[in-house]
């Protein structure tokens, strides 16, 4: 309503610009013969002041020659353009042009000034933009990412909604965001360690790999939590390290590599991590090392977690090279580490959080089939306990699973 009131007074002002000169009566030929009567009544006042003696006789002839020049001036009244249209008419020919004006200015802004209708080029870019962004799967993360905070506005006091939703921000490039998603599930479930070790593992990668103070305050409380949690004593090795506590970071790190248990995934990039560490800082680790073990680990995560990579979510190496990949790839990472979960559960099914967690991962990449089948077989391996029966049909219930 402002808009058009605002337009309105602009059209009355252009409108009044166009007609004035139209409607205005044209006196300039009265207002000159008023001053040639002036100039006239002037010499005659040289006269009489010649005759009384007031000016001198050639101090009266000087005026009266300025005033006739001046009368001749104002006498030559120059022709102007010659009017079509008598005085009667100008009148209908102003309204006549003011209503063409208004009407075609209003016109005009109703065609292609209309505020709620983005310009041709916004609207091409943004087209092109939603056609690139529709015909991809990484706009399916998005908007399932967005399901998943919008669920937990409705739900805030679900840990393991906001465990899932870090893990979600970690794998699209978003540590900062995961860290805070990862400090509001530590704060509604403070006895499970691996919340505030997944939050430090997030702001060290926001901070570009700098442990910074509020990530070793994490990986304190996760380590008060869980003394041999394997992520977190990893990265107190690294505050070491880059507090030029050399030696004391790599003796840590070498511990880590020693209770590290059979078939640790992370285990052998640690020792390769450690050894070229060792190699940098001029450190003898000859005979520190356990013994290599026979069947070399996967390479998953660069950095350890509580409970294989799946639950760990992302590694510091995964998210710097997952903010460097282009959309398909970043998408490919991800489906691998969910497959890679859903592999570990194949070998070891009596895992309720873990398909708790597979379960979330399968909703946020919009696998909905995938995520009712891991529900179903996770009731098979559940099929004697009742309380984790339960647990799992809560869980898929929030999630929105089919047949849950």
């Amino acid at each position: 309503m402002i808009l058009w009131m605002i337009l309105t007074v602009l059209t009355s002002i252009a409108v009044a610009g166009l007609t004035i000169p139209l409607v205005r009566r044209q006196d300039t030929a009265a207002s000159r013969e008023s001053n040639v009567a002036i100039l006239k009544r002037q010499l005659s006042e040289i006269d009489a002041q010649h005759k009384s003696g007031a000016v001198t006789a050639e101090e009266a002839e000087g005026m009266r020659s300025e005033i006739k020049r001046r009368i001749l001036a104002e006498g030559r009244v120059q022709e102007g353009m010659t009017r079509v249209l008598d005085a009667k008419t100008l009148p209908w020919v102003a309204v006549a042009v003011a209503g063409v004006v208004a009407l075609a200015a209003t016109g005009l802004y109703a065609l292609i000034g209309r505020p709620d209708v983005p310009s041709s080029s916004a609207a091409t870019a943004a087209a092109s933009q939603d056609a690139n962004v529709a015909g991809h799967p990484i706009a399916d993360v998005a908007a399932m990412i967005g399901q998943l905070e919008t669920k937990l506005r409705a739900n805030p006091n679900d840990p393991e909604g906001w465990r899932m939703l870090g893990w979600s921000y970690s794998a699209t490039g978003r540590p900062a965001d995961a860290a805070q998603a990862y400090a509001r599930a530590a704060a509604l479930d403070p006895k499970n360690g691996d919340y505030p070790s997944a939050e430090g593992d997030a702001l060290v990668n926001a901070a570009q790999g700098q442990v910074t103070p509020d990530a070793l305050a994490a990986f304190q409380a996760a380590l008060k939590i869980d003394s041999n949690d394997p992520r977190a004593r990893y990265y107190m090795g690294l505050y070491e390290d880059q507090q030029g506590q050399h030696d004391k970071a790599v003796a840590d790190w070498i511990a880590l590599i020693k209770s590290a248990p059979p078939g640790a995934p992370w285990a052998q990039q640690v020792r390769d991590f450690v050894e070229r560490t060792a190699r940098e800082r001029h450190i003898d680790i000859s005979g520190k090392l356990p013994p290599v073990a026979p069947t070399p680990a996967p390479a998953v995560p660069a950095t350890p977690s509580a409970d294989q990579s799946a639950q760990a979510g992302p590694s510091p190496d995964q998210v710097a090279a997952a903010g460097q990949m282009q959309p398909q790839d970043r998408e490919a990472m991800i489906h691998q580490m969910v497959d890679r979960l859903a592999g570990e559960l194949k070998t070891n099914p009596h895992d309720a959080d873990g398909w708790m967690r597979l379960m979330r991962a399968r909703m946020v990449l919009g696998e909905t089939d995938k995520a009712a089948a891991a529900y179903h077989d996770a009731r098979d391996a559940f099929a004697n306990s009742p309380t984790d029966l339960d647990a799992l049909q809560k869980a898929a219930q929030s999630l929105g699973i089919p047949g849950a």
